[in-house]
């Protein structure tokens, strides 16, 4: 019943703006417009919005009904009315608005309403205007008045004054129509997916093709329900339905020297309790609640800089001793160099996680004690010993959506294997305690324009996902297919009981190893 009053609701607003747009097409007739143009020019601007804004099928309608009122003998044409209006030898461009109403129409139907879209066919309405119309008056001239004229005069007419004033119409016309559009069809979903920039370049993507920075930057714009919704439709083409599903473990807190701005970590805000280096008991401990879970990897994550060539050792022989199981080892220990990549890869790790964090242009406001690029040695590195590469970043602290867009290129020029990308939570204590929250609508843009950018890796929802109203369910559903599951490192997070029913009820699968070729960065 609700969608029966929908569906009336809709068709009463189409018949209002057909018989607006009637009556505009008709005021258009009587406008004197003080430059060298045609009688019919304002109506042709009304005409071809008709077709842009309603469609074939009300568009058209709109035109037709002007028609039939004018032949009806209303006074709507600029020399009264009747049927004897048929007779006139400019009756062919009124046909002629009909006409090239419907195919302008069908012209922007087809595609997105972009505006080199809007102004091939309000061109091609001209040229059916003009084209019916000499036509017409030819026929008329030659056949009903016996007074056969010379074209010529016509064509040059056409060619230097009539037409290029009309093609300054077309693009008035794309203009406005770019603006109204959005207003019309706000509760159409479909509709304003073709509208934006998200449709062209969903079907960019879609068909193998990669977005430019350019491009991304204009999806800051895209309504938000089309980007995420084409941001899903990209996962499903190039991820299918695999979820990577992992957890961490603090393998070594607190005492980090580091001033990552954001970080509870760091020892020079004095905001978190300090640590050893994990022991194989509760490494151990952790990896096989990791296995009766059901997750896909598990992360040991260190504070501090990098770890010490011992400390490395000693690491390197936990990972030994909990081999063969069906949890991929992660290794997160800051800036690793060759010789310490050796002995995890010998120890059996599988996957190395190192976050750039942010743009490279934007690094030196989060941190000052090491550098983008010595992280993305690292990560570079690592890829060169042919580990699966996990590198994301950390929205919310001050950085632009640009800034997160261009740090999205970064990682997909290095082929990473899953973007993990964590939010903010101001912490007491750290010079971001006071940074403006995200809303969850940018938080929801940043996975989708993410998705855009890097179609073939796991988008991974990190810290910061508990304090949203569902746990990030919304991201789920608009791009991101993977996940870090129960606490982090000094916070809470999602059970991971909960997590695998979500996973589940949105139809996903934890089988990542049907997308092992995801690590070769099919991105593209």
């Amino acid at each position: 019943m609700k969608g029966l009053r929908t569906q009336s609701r809709e068709r009463l607003k189409k018949l209002t703006l057909t018989a607006m747009f009637t009556a505009l097409v008709t005021i258009g007739a009587f406008i004197n417009i003080p430059i060298m143009t045609v009688p019919f020019t304002m109506q042709f601007l009304f005409c071809n919005l008709a077709g842009i804004l309603l469609g074939m099928k009300y568009g058209t309608l709109s035109i037709l009904l002007y028609l039939a009122l004018g032949l009806a003998g209303v006074p709507l044409f600029t020399k009264g009315g009747g049927i004897g209006y048929v007779f006139q030898p400019t009756f062919g461009c009124l046909i002629g608005f009909a006409v090239g109403c419907f195919v302008a129409a069908l012209i922007c139907s087809k595609g997105r309403y972009s505006y080199p879209r809007m102004i091939a066919a309000g061109v091609v309405n001209v040229l059916i205007v003009y084209s019916l119309g000499m036509i017409y008056f030819a026929l008329m001239m030659k056949y009903y008045f016996g007074t056969p004229k010379d074209g010529t005069w016509i064509l040059v007419n056409f060619c230097l004054i009539f037409l290029p004033m009309d093609m300054l119409w077309c693009v008035v016309s794309a203009i406005v129509a770019k603006r109204i559009l959005p207003v019309l069809y706000r509760n159409d979903p479909a509709m304003m997916l073709r509208i934006s920039d998200v449709y062209g370049l969903k079907c960019k993507v879609l068909g193998g093709g990669e977005i430019t920075e350019k491009e991304a930057k204009r999806l800051r714009f895209a309504p938000l329900g089309a980007l995420c919704n084409a941001a899903d439709e990209i996962r499903k083409r190039y991820m299918k339905d695999s979820f990577d599903l992992c957890t961490i473990v603090n393998a070594k807190n607190g005492g980090c020297g580091e001033d990552c701005k954001f970080c509870a970590q760091s020892a020079r805000y004095g905001c978190g309790e300090r640590g050893g280096l994990i022991d194989a008991a509760r490494y151990g401990k952790a990896y096989a609640a990791a296995e009766k879970e059901g997750v896909n990897a598990m992360s040991a994550v260190t504070s501090g800089r990098a770890l010490s060539d011992k400390e490395t050792d000693v690491m390197c022989g936990i990972y030994s001793a909990f081999g063969g199981g069906a949890v991929e080892r992660c290794a997160s220990h800051g800036l690793i160099d060759k010789s310490q990549l050796a002995k995890l890869k010998e120890a059996g790790v599988t996957r190395i996680h190192n976050n750039l964090e942010v743009s490279e242009n934007y690094f030196p406001k989060v941190c000052t004690t090491h550098t983008y690029a010595q992280k993305l040695e690292t990560v570079r590195a690592a890829k060169e010993f042919g580990f699966k590469v996990c590198s994301g970043c950390i929205i919310g602290v001050g950085e632009k959506m640009k800034d997160r867009i261009k740090l999205a290129f970064a990682l997909k020029d290095e082929g990473v294997f899953s973007v993990p990308i964590n939010v903010l939570r101001p912490i007491k204590g750290t010079p971001l305690e006071n940074a403006r929250p995200l809303s969850y609508d940018e938080i929801r843009r940043t996975v989708a324009i993410f998705r855009f950018i890097l179609p073939g890796v796991y988008i991974r929802p990190a810290a910061g996902r508990r304090e949203l109203p569902d746990n990030g369910e919304k991201l789920f559903r608009g791009g991101a297919n993977a996940a870090i599951t129960g606490d982090f490192l000094t916070a809470k997070g999602v059970e991971t009981s909960q997590d695998i029913d979500m996973v589940k009820k949105l139809g996903y699968k934890l089988n990542p190893k049907d997308n092992e070729d995801k690590n070769d960065n099919t991105s593209a």
